[in-house]
């Protein structure tokens, strides 16, 4: 199968940009069109939040120019996961590529999972990236 528009969230941590270096790469490979995508937790209020968007957008903007193929960014407001399948199927997204910060058990269970309901929910095909191989491939 091969992939023509990838969706490629990012919370800005390590085990994130590793994921979206790994995303990266696979679009090349595919010559897939990058959405980079961060949701800012919440909703914006009228004009106190415009320097975490910008902030944000900047950091995204900074991911786009270490990709070889065309990118686009976008910043919304919203529940992380819910934004994520939402974004993904307004724009026919054929892959989500992100990563999990590998919480599980009780803390899974008191807080929920981006990745878990991304999973369960997108449009479209899923592929995570455990942060726990990252930290064992560096270490």
């Amino acid at each position: 199968m091969q992939f023509q528009h990838i969706l490629i969230p990012t919370d800005f941590s390590g085990s994130a940009e590793q994921a979206v270096q790994h995303a990266l790469t696979l679009a090349a490979r595919e010559q897939a069109q990058i959405l980079l995508l961060h949701v800012l937790p919440g909703i914006a209020v009228s004009g106190t939040e415009e320097g975490r968007q910008a902030t944000a957008d900047r950091w995204l903007r900074d991911l786009a120019r270490q990709a070889s193929g065309p990118v686009q960014t976008l910043v919304v407001w919203g529940d992380p996961a819910v934004e994520i399948c939402r974004v993904a199927k307004e724009r026919h997204i054929d892959l989500i590529a992100m990563s999990t910060h590998g919480r599980t058990g009780r803390v899974l269970d008191l807080i929920g999972s981006v990745a878990d309901t991304v999973v369960r929910q997108a449009p479209c095909a899923v592929l995570i990236f455990r942060a726990s191989l990252f930290s064992a491939a560096s270490g």
